[in-house]
């Protein structure tokens, strides 16, 4: 089911960056998630990034290739658990490879499991898992 929240009403934005010849090396290789919180997060450029984010914020996830010449596609298959989502991250109408979602407090009370999967390269696909973490903190 898409998402009801729009890329734009975010405040919080995670994009993975792909390098394609990369990832036919190794599954992580070449993959860079960075975040628009850099300055409260850890691994950033990195294929695992840990990121701070405030309960009821809603957050966008990208996964966009390096290479403006590379024509496959990316889908984002999922976000990590379902704990810890006031609205849990769902695809956005039309763009596969976007998601978005809505941050609450842990229901375990500690960070949100928010590994992002994704498949590329249309009909002979390969699949990623990213380790991603975000921490619910107080504004």
């Amino acid at each position: 089911m898409p998402s009801a929240i729009s890329p734009n009403q975010c405040t919080a934005f995670i994009q993975v960056w792909v390098d394609v010849n990369g990832l036919a090396q190794d599954s992580t290789r070449g993959c860079y998630a960075v975040s628009n919180q850099s300055q409260t997060s850890t691994g950033e450029g990195t294929a695992s990034l840990t990121t701070n984010v405030i309960p009821g914020s809603s957050v966008c996830w990208a996964v966009l290739p390096i290479d403006p010449q590379y024509n496959g596609d990316f889908t984002i298959t999922s976000i990590g658990v379902e704990s810890g989502w006031a609205q849990p991250p769902g695809p956005v109408s039309g763009q596969p490879n976007v998601f978005t979602g809505q941050v609450e407090q842990s229901t375990v009370g500690g960070n949100i499991n928010s590994n992002i999967q994704f498949s590329y390269n249309g009909s002979n696909q390969a699949t990623v898992t990213l380790p991603v973490t975000i921490v619910p903190v107080t504004a």
